[in-house]
């Protein structure tokens, strides 16, 4: 087995530090939170989905921030889209890992890609990116200034929690609107988008760490979250908002929910015992380790090894 480094959310081996995705791995399944978050396997092919939407957020925050700081509409936006076609482009690397100047193309998914995610081209993320700017120009939902006087974006939070406990996360940046104080979170699809897409927000983990986080770190009665939904399409990016409410006694269930969900995996890591939840098996068009898990015990290994890699493991410290 590949010898990984221990990333900082851990201490001995067991996570101490816990974002929404480990906790909703740890939720879903502990099988799957051991191959993933434990011994660090990956699919050996590329997330198109988190690449564009981890792009396409990052120009927003950094659109939004060089507001605040003084630039106008126009020159925030042409330095993040100048960044965004930056990012954008894959060079050659050398043997260490560098980047060579004047080499590479631009970034496309795979020909094979699935469905959706032949959508997510580096065309069409400029695209959704301009025009979400472009029509939220006027949009109330600015980014409130924090006491310390900057402005509320690219928010990254450890939160100290009971028995030694960290919640951490990202957040874009936090708003007044319609009177409340809000956090806002850019999210793509390729779905049109309905009522129905807004109501799978709750109950979710991330939209309800972020609002308890936000009440304890910044000392605000934060009230929810606005989520700000671009579905991608041929030719188009059509822009929908909506917004998930928290009440305090909804937080308080959402806090021993995840500290219980966060006790049994770490007791089943001090245990080396991590059952599977073969209800989950077919969660969202199948878990990646089905095929896996539907190996006898003593060649699950070989089957890892022929599906996944062991590459660096997902750190929820790890700086932004």
């Amino acid at each position: 087995m590949l010898a990984l480094t221990e990333p900082k959310a851990f201490k001995d081996g067991v996570q101490f530090a816990f974002d929404s995705t480990s906790i909703k791995v740890a939720e879903e399944c502990l099988r799957k939170y051991y191959y993933t978050m434990i011994e660090g396997w990956k699919s050996t092919s590329e997330s198109v989905h988190l690449r564009f939407g981890g792009h396409y957020a990052s120009a927003i925050e950094h659109f939004y921030k060089w507001k605040a700081e003084g630039m106008t509409h126009d020159e925030a936006l042409l330095c993040a889209v100048k960044e965004l076609m930056v990012e954008t482009w894959d060079h050659d690397l050398d043997a260490e890992g560098n980047r060579v100047l004047d080499t590479g193309k631009p970034y496309e998914p795979p020909i094979d890609a699935p469905g959706s995610a032949r959508m997510k081209t580096r065309e069409n993320l400029l695209r959704t990116f301009i025009w979400y700017i472009e029509q939220f120009a006027s949009d109330p939902a600015e980014p409130i200034i924090l006491a310390n006087g900057k402005p509320a974006v690219e928010l990254s939070f450890a939160l100290p929690v009971d028995d030694g406990i960290i919640f951490t996360g990202h957040m874009d940046r936090l708003t007044e609107y319609a009177g409340n104080i809000m956090g806002l979170d850019n999210k793509t699809t390729g779905s049109t988008i309905t009522a129905r897409y807004f109501e799978g927000f709750k109950p979710d983990i991330q939209m309800s760490m972020y609002t308890f986080a936000g009440k304890m770190i910044y000392q605000i009665p934060v009230r929810g979250m606005i989520i700000d939904a671009a579905q991608i399409a041929v030719g188009f990016s059509r822009f929908e908002r909506g917004i998930t409410m928290r009440t305090d006694s909804e937080l308080q269930e959402f806090y021993d929910t995840t500290m219980a969900t966060i006790a049994r995996a770490r007791h089943a890591t001090e245990m080396e015992y991590f059952p599977m939840n073969r209800t989950a098996c077919s969660n969202y068009g199948g878990c990646p380790f089905r095929r896996v898990c539907s190996k006898s015990p003593e060649v699950r290994t070989q089957f890892l090894k022929a599906d996944f890699v062991q590459a660096e493991r997902w750190d929820p410290l790890r700086a932004r």
